[in-house]
């Protein structure tokens, strides 16, 4: 008797809270007043905007096929036509097409900084202090 009371409570409990009719937080004018939400909507993070540019910048043609990738001018970029990834977006995702990407940006990326000066090494710099290096 004591449990089907309970339950019957509990039941009219959650049936009242269930059938409020509650106004989400974007559309609460006295929330708006004190903390808009207009900023978040306006501006991305400096992460998202930073990977969106090394995405389009770096991994894009990096990694587009050969036939597609354009031969790059050392003055300046050139943007990548977009055919191919647009194909490429409607295949499933796999790890395997992920490392195969991967190995070709990287292959790219080596033979780009082969004439180049290589980039100063915090190992060199530690390794050539007096005291603490080799």
């Amino acid at each position: 008797m004591r449990i089907s009371l309970s339950i019957i409570i509990a039941a009219f409990i959650l049936a009242g809270c269930a059938t409020n009719a509650t106004v989400s937080p974007s559309q609460n004018p006295s929330l708006q007043a004190v903390s808009p939400n207009t900023a978040a909507d306006s501006q991305g993070g400096t992460m998202q905007r930073s990977l969106d540019t090394w995405l389009k910048e770096e991994w894009t043609p990096l990694t587009a096929p050969v036939a597609t990738r354009p031969k790059e001018d050392a003055t300046q970029r050139v943007e990548v036509d977009s055919t191919a990834s647009k194909a490429e977006d409607e295949k499933p995702f796999t790890l395997q097409s992920f490392a195969d990407k991967w190995k070709v940006y990287h292959e790219n990326e080596a033979k780009m900084k082969e004439g180049k000066p290589k980039e100063a090494s915090h190992i060199d710099a530690v390794n050539a202090l007096p005291a603490i290096g080799k």
